[in-house]
């Protein structure tokens, strides 16, 4: 279905884009106020062979707004169901999209984009839904995309089903319908349609088309093909490889009965999700499955963030009262886990009713259950991931029933039986290499599909199947080069070894990678893009289509020199500036108190931190920037701060820190690092610490719910809260506002049931990601933590953040050398200029985790220059959850003084990071040796490039006192920024004599 196309202020639209169910249609809408984006024509063609179909839809899209959009598509497939294809007017002229690494494909999108050019991007979120992202459709104009995909018709019955579905609101200017569909013996297919129309005759017993003007597309087409009643077969050559798709009919397969069961296990997906699943499906299959089996015991067990507790059910001649009564109950809130879930030896069989979108807990991947009878796994919902649940069923040889394919009564019979299994696969290895099935893959249909490579003229296959060897039967394809050529074998072949590679996706993440790179499927780890220029293909090292290829290639012979060198210089540069850094670790400074103190009206008036009402553009902005940026370069940067902030001597231009060579007097060494103790250090090496208090201001949030939270009896908190989400269900802030209620209530497992929401309200949300990690951190649950970014370094690792992240709750869980490889390639590897300095930062976690983790690790990568731990008494962080907006650490000092971004080195030594004004952090703030006294902790929400619509903006803050040191204590809090210039106190440190 692909209805119509919804606008975000500014720079956002949504689509909802379905194939299929026009009751699973999905809107994103962020400004309601804006005009929809409509559809203006609509030409859609479909080509079958056999049981495949593509299914192609070329869209004109019309922007009635006086300014342009991005447009963001939404959209499930089904199961079998792939992207093939994906293109973008350009100029005028339609271009291609090509595959591209996912990561790679996201980081070269939104430069671009932030170029106000023409990029295309189409991408798999998680399970088998996807999203396209399109920039500009233009202000009053229109723009021309086209989506094709790919699927296997066959997955019903013998006679394999085509089925599309339309649902565009209002009339179509021009409407185009093209069908054509090769069928076995040239028998016409049956064709019937809700849409408002007569179907025409078929031509010459294949084609089909329909033209319309001001037309309503709303309704459904079907198709049903001829039954196959001899193996069919199509090849494909492809470069100097020939690929192959054959259809065998097995015949009926008579149904291998399962013991009846004496308990069953019935794992209920209870997250917040499980609303939107099918229930009234659900229950009509239980009704049938429980009046085959009648007498059972039943052991329920709900599936949230964690487990729940255990409930028995005695059913007695199939009356399951007692149990639907409870599952019609179901509160449905919290992430999806399999955490907690544990093996139950009475139950003979698992019943396992979910979407399959498991997105929370440390049980990572379904390949770690440790459940020992088969899972028949079931799926309700059009927003799924039925390959996953199908190898879980596989693996442990259950069944994989999907009810929006198959009825409640034949979903139950397939359950009482074990499914017919590829028990043998032979072949001449020297003949056809790598075919699809392979051993152990389910046949629930009467019909095999067969795909693989051709190497000789000729070739057979003979495929063992059954239940076991005892009721086998063989059936055998044979293959010939060259027979019915068709440009569908190659694709066929790619799809099907990546749905058997997904049945484990992260044990096959590459072979899936290179396969859907290479075909040009859209697949968790592939996205499609389509660039503007050829200069951007060879910027960002992207193959192009076949147009520009030839220019392309002679251009870019000289790209991977050119990055060697990037790279070194890189690193360069970043040596030099943490040699300075390490000038001012050593330097000292007076701990007296200045007799002038600096004010805030004194400080320089920093025009590119002015907003565009005080007079001054953001071009205006940039270019103070980049003066002030060039200014600081090297050495003058912290020399001219220390004249600022009335230090005695200057900074040498360059010195190098290095690795001590062997017993240096003069210096301490833990590991690889060296410490330069002075005359400060005590005979262990570290500085002697003071007491040191951290208190941080509780940060309470108003709002109306919290109010009643507050004011209600503990015994029905939990359903005010029920109350309330419905009215704030999209919400992220209310799941951190009442989750921290909760909390600081003691009610630890609600409160965290109830922050793990986050995880289900955008399938691939880094932001929300982030915020529930970091919030789990601070809860004291970093093992929670470590799987959320650990997913987003998978789908946000172009930003440096989400390597610094993942690295520090990898170090929290004593995974301390992977911490410092993923901090080493923060520090390596080149990133946009957004991020300024998190290269120093990260060095100098890197060095604080190695020299405090309490074990020798390798550090032979890391640059010997940036092996120096560099401790301090007072460390305070900031980071934040939104691009596109700047928000700034400020911290007071016993003498008044205050470093910011504008005034970073303090006249007692503090020092300030670079500032972030796009996006993230973190902003740092150290000093080394702090005089005793009241530090105080601020965060100063400057501005915001983002639409207001998008809600407000998350901050953490972390203060620390003994900063690599072993005596390192530390407190955090997460707080809501909602407003523009707002200013909130976070807390203080008291800093006692030493």
């Amino acid at each position: 279905m692909l209805p119509r196309l919804l606008p975000r202020a500014a720079l956002l639209a949504g689509l909802a884009l379905l194939p299929f169910a026009a009751t699973a249609q999905r809107m994103v809408l962020a400004d309601p106020k804006a005009e929809p984006v409509v559809v203006d024509t609509a030409a859609i063609s479909t080509e079958i062979t056999g049981r495949l179909a593509v299914t192609t839809f070329d869209l004109t899209f019309r922007n009635p707004n006086a300014r342009p959009l991005e447009g963001t598509f939404e959209f499930p497939l089904l199961e079998g169901q792939s992207i093939v294809r994906f293109a973008l007017d350009i100029g005028g002229a339609l271009r291609e999209a090509v595959p591209v690494e996912k990561e790679k494909g996201r980081i070269v999108f939104e430069e671009i984009e932030r170029r106000r050019v023409d990029p295309g991007l189409l991408e798999q979120t998680a399970g088998n839904n996807y999203r396209a992202r399109v920039f500009p459709l233009p202000a009053g104009g229109t723009r021309r995309i086209v989506v094709a995909y790919q699927e296997d018709l066959g997955h019903a019955a013998i006679a394999p089903r085509y089925r599309l579905a339309l649902d565009f609101p209002g009339q179509l200017a021009r409407f185009n319908l093209r069908l054509t569909v090769h069928t076995a013996g040239g028998s016409p297919a049956i064709a019937r349609t809700t849409l408002p129309l007569e179907l025409p005759a078929w031509e010459n017993a294949q084609l089909l088309t329909i033209e319309r003007s001001g037309f309503d597309a709303r309704g459904v087409l079907e198709l049903d093909l001829p039954r196959i009643a001899a193996p069919a077969l199509i090849t494909q050559r492809l470069g100097d490889r020939e690929y192959f798709y054959g259809e065998l009919p097995v015949g009926a397969i008579a149904p291998a009965p399962r013991p009846a069961p004496k308990a069953i296990g019935l794992l209920w997906d209870a997250s917040s999700s499980g609303r939107e699943r099918d229930h009234a499906r659900e229950f009509a299959l239980l009704d049938a499955w429980f009046a085959e089996v009648r007498d059972v015991e039943v052991h329920l067990i709900a599936l949230r963030d964690t487990a729940a507790a255990m409930e028995k059910f005695t059913i007695r001649a199939g009356n399951w009262t007692a149990l639907r009564a409870v599952l019609e109950k179901t509160i449905y809130d919290g992430a999806t886990s399999f955490d907690g879930l544990a093996d139950d030896s009475a139950v003979q069989e698992w019943l396992l009713f979910s979407d399959g979108l498991f997105n929370y807990g440390t049980t990572s991947t379904l390949v770690q259950l440790p459940l020992q009878a088969p899972v028949h796994a079931i799926v309700a919902s059009p927003r799924a991931d039925p390959i996953r649940l199908r190898g879980l069923s596989a693996r442990s040889h259950g069944e994989f029933i999907n009810l929006l394919e198959v009825d409640a009564l034949a979903g139950a019979r397939r359950l009482r039986t074990a499914s017919f299994r590829v028990l043998a696969v032979e072949r001449d290895p020297e003949a056809v290499a790598q075919v699809f099935p392979e051993v152990g893959a389910l046949l629930q249909e009467e019909v095999l599909v067969v795909t693989g490579l051709l190497r000789r003229p000729t070739a057979t296959v003979r495929l063992k199947l059954g239940h076991t060897d005892a009721d086998a039967r063989t059936v055998e394809l044979v293959i010939r080069s060259g027979a019915e050529p068709s440009q569908l074998a190659a694709r066929a072949w790619a799809s099907a070894k990546i749905a058997a590679l997904s049945l484990d996706p992260e044990a096959n993440r590459e072979d899936i990678k290179r396969t859907s790179q290479e075909f040009g499927i859209v697949t968790a780890g592939t996205s499609l893009i389509v660039l503007e220029t050829l200069a951007d293909y060879i910027r960002y090292d992207i193959t192009p289509p076949e147009e520009l290829r030839a220019e392309w290639t002679a251009r870019n012979r000289t790209r991977a020199d050119a990055f060697q060198k990037s790279r070194a210089s890189h690193l360069d540069q970043i040596a030099r500036q943490f040699a300075e850094k390490s000038q001012w670790w050593k330097k000292e400074f007076p701990k007296d108190t200045r007799k002038e103190q600096p004010s805030d009206d004194k400080q320089e008036i920093d025009f590119d931190r002015m907003a565009p009402s005080e007079g001054v553009d953001s071009g205006a902005r940039s270019v103070r920037r980049l003066a002030r940026e060039a200014s600081s370069n090297e050495s003058g940067r912290y020399s001219a701060l220390e004249s600022l902030a009335g230090s005695r001597a200057p900074v040498p231009a360059a010195v190098h820190a290095s690795a001590p060579a062997g017993g240096d007097s003069d210096s301490r060494t833990y590991g690889a690092l060296r410490f330069d103790p002075g005359t400060r250090y005590s005979e262990t090496g570290e500085r002697p610490t003071p007491d040191s208090t951290i208190a941080l201001n509780p940060w309470q949030p108003t709002a109306g719910y919290l109010e009643r939270l507050r004011r209600t009896a503990t015994g029905e908190r939990y359903a005010i809260y029920l109350e309330e989400r419905s009215d704030h269900r999209r919400e992220p802030g209310f799941y951190l506002d009442v989750a921290g209620f909760f909390l600081d209530e003691k009610d630890h497992a609600l409160g965290l049931r109830i922050l793990s929401n986050l995880a289900e309200l955008g399938l691939e949300d880094a932001a929300l990601l982030r915020v529930l990690g970091h919030r789990l951190v601070q809860a004291g649950h970093p093992e929670l933590a470590l799987p959320l970014f650990e997913h987003v370094l998978r789908i946000r690792g172009e930003e440096p953040q989400s390597r610094r992240d993942l690295a520090l709750v990898c170090a929290a869980v004593k995974q301390n050398q992977r911490a410092v490889d993923l901090l080493w390639e923060v520090v390596a590897q080149p990133w946009d200029g957004r991020f300024p300095d998190i290269e120093l930062i990260a060095a100098g976690e890197l060095n604080a985790i190695a020299a405090t983790c309490g074990e020798k690790l390798d550090l032979a990568k890391v640059d010997a220059r940036l092996r120096e731990n560099l401790p301090v008494g007072l460390r305070a962080v900031l980071t934040w959850d939104a691009d596109s907006c700047d928000i700034d650490l400020w911290l007071d000092d016993p003498n008044g003084e205050r470093a910011m971004y504008n005034h970073p080195l303090t006249y007692q030594g503090g020092r300030m990071s670079r500032d972030f004004t796009g996006g993230y952090g973190p902003e740092e703030f150290l000093l080394r040796d702090p005089k005793p006294g009241k530090y105080t902790v601020r965060i100063n929400y400057y501005g915001d490039r983002r639409q207001a619509a998008l809600g407000p903006v998350t901050a953490q803050v972390r203060l620390i006192t003994g900063f690599g040191t072993p005596a390192q204590k530390e407190q955090r809090l997460t707080v809501r920024l909602a407003a523009k210039q707002e200013t909130l106190e976070i807390g203080t440190i008291e800093i006692g004599q030493p």
